[in-house]
């Protein structure tokens, strides 16, 4: 009897340990960005060139259950014109005065298929908080120089701006825009 104790309890010690991991974004291998459709004919691109990103649990095969939290810098959203990176900034759009960061926090990761899954979570933009739907794909697995386990993901979904109260330019750009984040994380030990 008293060894099964002790067999449960190490099993549940063991599981704990593997659903407790952390893992690191690596910003030089990772990227948020976002695509807003301009007059009904084209696509205007960014992205934001800081942020910091944890994942808690899952393991190099399987993230059921993990969870996801990011911070990206308003200041440094970039689309390749200066002039309208600062109108980006401004309150017609994200009000990085009131508000420097958006933020993610997710609720739930779930396995949809193989490779693949649905990440629900809170988006915050401009103190505006809703709940968004992401589709995660695991693109792979590696080993670090150092020995850690190392995993890309593809993050993509759509936002309605102005849910949030990033309505400039109602007339130019399109309501809905398209999110894509690459990412590349290695466990921290």
């Amino acid at each position: 009897m008293k060894n099964s104790l002790i067999t449960v309890v190490t099993l549940l010690l063991i599981s704990a340990g593997v659903n407790a991991q952390t893992w690191k974004i690596d910003p030089n291998h990772a990227s948020i960005m976002f695509n807003a459709k301009h007059s009904g004919i084209s696509f205007v691109n960014g992205r934001f060139m800081e942020f910091e990103a944890t994942v808690e649990g899952g393991t190099p095969q399987d993230f059921t259950g993990a969870k996801v939290a990011f911070t990206a810098q308003v200041g440094s959203v970039s689309t390749g014109a200066e002039g309208r990176d600062k109108h980006l900034k401004t309150a017609d759009f994200f009000d990085m005065e009131n508000h420097p960061t958006i933020s993610f926090v997710s609720q739930s990761f779930t396995k949809t298929g193989d490779n693949m899954y649905k990440v629900v979570g809170d988006l915050t933009m401009r103190g505006n908080t809703k709940q968004v739907e992401l589709v995660a794909q695991h693109i792979g697995s590696t080993k670090t120089r150092d020995g850690r386990n190392s995993v890309g993901f593809q993050l993509t979904g759509s936002v309605d701006r102005n849910e949030f109260g990033v309505s400039g330019a109602a007339g130019s750009v399109a309501p809905i825009i398209e999110i894509v984040c690459n990412v590349e994380m290695s466990e921290q030990k």
